[in-house]
This record gives structure tokens, C-alpha cells and sequence, in this order.
């Protein structure tokens, strides 16, 4: 947050907007710029006008671009037309914008944008123009041009010259490449966009190489000669390259003159011509010597053949393309490396050469190493509760609720996004007898930036894999499980593309994953599958699903709660665990739940279900009293944030009007701590709760919006 002006006459605006420093403005803009992945130019301007600069620290380049306003709320937006990079900021106030100046900012960044694209449009149309003029005046490309003959290569009727100085003339400034002068007769080579010339690539004599300035070049390509409709296209990067290609096979070579625009020009040509059959012909990586990553990326994904040179075991560093090949061994080289293309195809296994194994179990019949699983339940089922009160035998190494043996002590890592670990987590783990030394919290990330955020269980998963790797966890206990899914978690796709790369590395560690989750309300009676919440895409891909629930039907012979094994693709599917909810205190003045374990239970899932959850009929079974227990079993180990319960409530089902009614019912207090402003928050506790530690949000209001 920045520095307020400290002088009385200037310490706020009329509108009781706090004034900085235009210095502390352009500093925190550079910040977002770079973290945006673009580097700022030495000075910002804050005047509501666009301002252009090179983006990439070169001499002559000007694809980056800025606006920026200072007075009122200091906002604007930035981008590199080059990388297609775009970004926005805005000051932070340290507190929440009001309806009006939201609408504002989002009116002043809009416009930023707007200025933004039209003068990218106006610098696309005049780059076009002055390329249509130079192409006029240039001639074909004589065989004997410098470049030409130091690559190998003869001319085609795509390609013109010019000299350097006449090309100066006629755009009205020297073209540069690095900081040097295009120098000597330079080759021309139109790039067409959408099917219309939109800038030239220009070559000079010993190689160095430029672009119009703003033309437009993302999606375009220039090509050897008209493409067929139908049958092999290739595509590469350079020009000499493409002319090597072409004589080696024969026919037309498109090129998309830089690595980083291989996808877009690919799928330009696919839009033009549906017909054809793309192939992609990469540059090696000079340090690796294996194709450019960021070929390979756009071959996966276009679908399509990867060709790539094979200068054989004595490459020279220096040598990366198929001009190189076809000066180092000829074009027969450039051929057969071309007849090695591979692309995308489906591997098959054959049954004979696989290995049976067993399923490695670490608590037999429930919870399996390397597999995902799922445990869910309504509220105050005590999810959470279970999960770490299997964590706490994982860690000791002791017995499992059905009386078989915990083998061995193993690691744990959990993360939650809804229970803190110092008021929560921990006296749990404490009650249930957990080797805390075993039990590890995932909490930040470090950014690019050497900045902690949040960790993201929706894009993180792949960063946790390398502590999972390093700790080798015997389980790993998500919740909610729901939080890794970054679309929308009623659609089944998007559920298994999420959760793919948890199960991937689960298989790859041989680690128990458990994610917990909701149960969907007023499912009562249905199959046990269909009523976790969100897509059925949970259930489908967890190995085993186990569902927590009251048992509402007591009686002499059952117990109070029961964990019931509903699906298992990899074992028993049926049969459940008795249990039951104990308040004890874990330490000195830190009062908590644990688990207290009833034995199995033998019975079919959904037959333990429907006679659990079968409520007496002089018992009410209303939304309120729904709402009452929910809340209830919510507060009962402490004051929660208003904003913890809000979204807990909207996970079950239930609306907030409805739990505001069961706050007043129960008499739940609503108490703010922290002091005012942001530093404050808003929680609830029960009545007798009054001296427990507050864990509070960050709303100004205890009423949420």
C-alpha cells in the first residue's frame, strides 16, 4: 500500500480519496509491469495517453505500451503487442472501493484499452501501407544476393530486394535489428495476415534481420509460393530455412518467422486451407540440441507432425536448422530427417508384458497407497475430524479403527483452506494422539517474484509434487478437494482435467490422497455416489469413496455416527465404522474434538444410509433445524469468521438468509476483534465461547455481501 502525501492542504482529494506521490504511482505500476513479465521504460508518464517503448530492452522496438492515471484513483492498463501481454493496476486504498469508484476504474481501464487497440490498429494499417509501397518499388531477388549465397539457397518469386538506404527513404526512418542498421541490398519477404500483406521481413546482406515497425505479425507467415488446399504443408521458422525445405521436397514452405508464432500461423493456415496435412519442421535447441520447446508445443498443439534436423552425433553447437543441414551433409539430409517425422499417435500396451500387482493397501480395504479417495459428508459429521484422526494413527503407526495394525510411522502433509492450523488443525491432531514432527501444513508459494501467496490447489498441484517427491508422505489429506478444480465443478470434464495431475502424482509417489467434500443436500435416499457434491466426476475417479454420517435412527445397538464405504473400485465396497464426536481439552485451556471409534459395522452402504439417516417422526426435520445443527457443530470448537461460515453454508446448501435465522435461534453472538478498519474482523461464537480466540475476515461489515 503507498505512502499517503503527508502535507495538510493536499492530503486528500474532495472525494476523500487519499493524494500519493506520483513518484510511489509509477513505482508500484513498474512492479506490476515486471510481474507482469514485461520490463518498464525508465520513465511513466501518468497523463491518460498512450505511450509506447520497447518492451524487450532493444534499440528501436516500441511494441510496449502504457496508460496511466493519477489523479483521483490511480489506475491504467499496459501491454507488449509483440508477446501479446496485457495487464491492468490500480492503487490500493486499503480498503474496499465503493459501487462508484469500481465503476470508475473499470470506466478508465476500459478506455486505456480502447486507446490501446486503436492505436495498435492505426500502427497494423500504416505498417501495411508502407509495405505495400516498398514491395512496389522493390525488385526480384537476384541469385546472387549475399545472404542467399552464404545460406545456399536460390531465390523465389516471393522474395524482392531493395537497398537499404531507398527503404530508409520510403518508411521514413533506418530499419535496425539489435541496435545495427540494416545495411547493403536487403531481402524482402511480404508477411500476409488473414490473406493481406501486413508487414515485410527484412534480411540485408550478413543476415541481420527486421520487421516494419507496428505491423501486425501474430498468425502471419510468408511462404515459398502459393499453398495447395489439400495434401503436406510445412511449416518452419526462417526464411532460409523454408527455401531449403522447398527444394528438398518440392513444393511450397510456409514460414512463421519466429518460434513463439509457429501455433498461431498453424492454425491460420488450418483456418484458410482445412484441407491440408500441417507439419511443422522445428529448430533445435542450441544448448540441448533437441527440437525447441516451444515447437514442440506448437506441434501438440496442432495435432500434427514434428520434423526435426539430424546432424547425427557431431552437431555443431552452432548449427540448429535444416539450412544448416542442407549446407553440413546436403539435401538428402534435410530428406530423411523428414521421412523420421513423428506425430501425435496413441501408444498400446500389450497385456502379456505387464507385471500383476497387488494393491498396496495402507489401511486394508479403506485408504490405498498411491490411490485418490474421497471422504464426504454433511455438516457436523465430523469430516475434518476423521481425516485427521487417520492422520494421527498414519503418524504413530497404530491401530485403525476395525482393530487391524497401522504398519509403520509415516509422514502427512495437509492443507485446508477453511481451518487454521494453530486454533483448529493442531489441538486435533493433539487430541488424537498425532507425532506432530510427522505432520506438515502446506501453506504459501513462493511467487517468480520471491513474494509469498497463497498456495492454489487449482494450479499448484505440480509445485506440491516436488515436496511430495522430497517428504514421500505416506497421506496427503485435501479440503476441501473441490478447491482443485479451477472451472466449474459440476461439469465432468473439467473435474477430471483438474484432478488428473493429483492422481498422477499421487501414482507416482505412492501416496494416499483424501479429499474431502460435501454431501449435496436433500439427497437423502438416492445412491451414495450420486450424492457427493459437484460433478460425479469426483466419486468416478476417486478409487474409494467413503461418506460420514449421524445416525439419526439411535438405538441400543448402533452408534452415534457411522463412515460408510460406499464405492470402492480396488476392494470391499460395503460395511462401514462406528464413531462419535468427543469434546477433550488438548492443552492447557485449548478445548477440541476428537474421534471416539465404535467398531465396524456390517451392512450394504445404502441400507446403512437410509436406516441412519431415518429421522423419528416426531422429529422435525425442517431447514431450520437443519440450519440450527449446522451452525451449532460449526462453532463448536470456537469463534469462526463470518466469512468461514458463509462459505462453509453455501457448500452445504443452505442460504444465508436461513443461517441469520438460525444465529438468532441458537442466540450465536456476533463479535468484532482486531480494532477498526482492515485490521478488524467479524466472527460468531456461541454464547459460552466468550473467551476464545477469535478467527476473524476481513469484511468492514458483519454483514457479508
Amino acid at each position: 500500500m503507498f505512502e499517503k502525501k503527508s502535507r495538510p492542504e493536499a492530503a486528500t482529494t474532495r472525494q476523500g480519496v487519499p493524494q500519493f506521490y506520483h513518484a510511489e504511482v509509477a513505482e508500484h505500476f513498474k512492479q506490476a509491469m515486471r510481474q507482469a513479465g514485461i520490463e518498464p521504460p525508465p520513465e511513466i508518464i501518468a497523463d491518460g495517453k498512450i505511450h509506447r517503448f520497447s518492451a524487450n530492452g532493444r534499440r528501436g522496438d516500441d511494441a510496449g505500451w502504457f496508460v496511466l492515471y493519477a489523479d483521483g484513483i490511480p489506475a491504467g492498463a499496459f501491454g507488449d503487442w509483440r508477446s501479446g501481454i496485457t495487464g491492468t493496476w490500480r492503487a490500493d486504498l486499503g480498503r474496499r472501493l465503493s459501487f462508484g469508484e469500481e465503476a470508475e476504474v473499470k470506466r478508465r481501464i476500459e478506455q486505456a484499452r480502447r486507446l490501446a487497440e486503436e492505436e495498435r490498429r492505426r500502427r497494423a494499417e500504416q505498417a501495411a501501407a508502407l509495405a505495400a509501397a516498398v514491395w512496389k518499388d522493390a525488385r526480384p531477388a537476384g541469385v546472387d544476393h549475399p545472404y542467399l549465397v552464404k545460406k545456399g539457397v536460390r531465390p523465389v518469386p516471393t522474395l524482392r530486394e531493395l537497398d537499404a538506404a531507398d527503404i530508409a527513404r520510403r518508411l521514413g526512418y533506418t530499419p535496425q535489428a539489435r541496435g545495427e542498421a540494416l545495411q547493403g541490398r536487403v531481402l524482402l519477404a511480404p508477411v500476409r495476415v488473414n490473406g493481406k500483406l501486413a508487414t515485410l521481413e527484412m534480411i540485408d546482406e550478413v543476415g541481420r534481420k527486421s520487421a516494419l515497425a507496428g505491423g501486425a505479425k501474430r498468425g502471419g507467415y510468408w511462404a515459398t509460393g502459393p499453398l495447395p488446399d489439400k495434401g503436406r504443408v510445412v511449416l518452419c521458422e526462417g526464411v532460409a530455412t523454408a527455401l531449403s525445405i522447398a527444394e528438398t521436397l518440392g513444393e511450397p514452405v510456409a514460414a512463421a518467422l519466429s518460434v513463439g508464432n509457429l501455433q498461431a500461423a498453424g492454425e491460420a493456415i488450418r483456418a484458410a486451407k482445412p484441407g491440408i496435412e500441417l507439419v511443422l519442421a522445428a529448430d533445435l535447441d542450441k544448448a540441448t540440441g533437441k527440437p525447441h520447446p516451444e515447437a514442440v508445443k506448437a506441434a501438440e498443439a496442432l495435432r500434427c507432425p514434428l520434423a526435426a534436423p539430424n546432424f547425427g552425433p557431431n552437431r555443431a553447437q552452432e548449427q540448429t536448422d535444416f539450412n544448416d543441414l542442407h549446407i553440413a551433409r546436403g539435401l538428402d539430409a534435410v530428406r530423411e530427417s523428414f521421412a523420421l517425422a513423428q506425430g501425435p499417435a496413441v501408444k498400446l500396451l500389450n497385456a502379456s508384458e505387464v507385471t500383476p500387482e497387488p494393491v498396496t493397501w495402507f489401511w486394508q480395504g479403506w485408504i490405498a497407497k498411491g490411490k485418490l479417495h474421497v471422504l464426504a459428508g454433511k455438516p457436523g459429521t465430523g469430516k475434518t475430524t476423521l481425516a485427521l484422526a487417520l492422520a494421527a494413527i498414519a503418524t504413530k503407526g497404530g491401530t485403525w479403527p476395525d482393530g487391524t495394525r497401522c504398519h509403520a510411522a509415516d509422514d502427512v502433509i495437509i492443507w485446508s483452506g477453511e481451518d487454521d492450523p494453530a486454533d483448529t488443525i493442531v489441538p486435533r491432531l493433539m487430541a488424537a494422539g498425532a507425532d506432530l514432527k510427522r505432520v506438515h501444513f502446506v501453506t504459501d508459494v513462493t511467487g517468480a517474484n520471491g513474494e509469498p501467496r497463497p498456495f492454489d490447489p487449482a494450479f499448484d498441484v505440480p509445485l506440491l509434487a516436488r515436496q511430495l517427491e522430497r517428504i514421500r508422505p505416506a497421506l496427503l489429506i485435501l479440503d476441501p478437494i473441490v478447491s482443485a478444480v479451477a472451472g466449474d465443478a459440476h461439469k465432468g470434464n473439467e473435474v477430471r482435467r483438474a484432478l488428473q495431475p493429483l492422481v498422477d502424482v499421487a501414482a507416482r509417489v505412492g501416496c494416499a490422497v483424501v479429499g474431502i467434500t460435501h454431501l449435496s443436500k436433500g439427497t437423502n435416499g438416492r445412491d451414495p455416489i450420486e450424492r457427493v457434491t459437484g460433478s460425479i466426476a469426483f466419486a468416478a475417479l476417486a478409487r474409494v469413496v467413503m461418506l460420514a454420517v449421524k445416525n439419526e435412527f439411535q438405538d441400543t445397538d448402533t452408534p452415534p455416527r457411522l463412515l460408510v464405504r460406499s464405492k470402492s473400485n480396488i476392494g470391499p465396497d460395503e460395511g462401514g465404522i462406528g464413531y462419535d464426536l468427543e469434546r477433550v481439552e488438548a492443552t492447557v485451556g485449548v478445548w477440541t474434538s476428537r474421534i471416539r471409534w465404535f467398531g465396524a459395522v456390517e451392512g450394504n452402504a445404502r441400507v446403512l444410509l437410509a436406516r441412519a439417516e431415518t429421522v423419528p417422526e416426531e422429529e422435525s426435520d425442517s431447514e431450520l433445524e437443519d440450519a440450527k445443527e449446522f451452525l451449532a457443530s460449526l462453532l463448536a470448537d470456537g469463534p469462526v469468521a463470518t466469512k468461514i461460515i458463509q462459505a462453509e453454508a453455501n457448500g452445504a446448501g443452505y442460504s444465508w438468509a436461513t443461517v441469520r435465522r438460525a444465529q438468532k435461534a441458537l442466540g450465536v453472538e456476533a463479535v468484532r476483534t482486531g480494532g477498526l478498519g482492515k485490521s478488524g474482523s467479524w466472527c460468531w461464537r456461541l454464547p459460552k465461547m466468550l473467551n476464545d480466540p477469535l478467527r476473524c475476515s476481513h469484511s468492514e461489515s458483519e454483514h457479508l455481501r
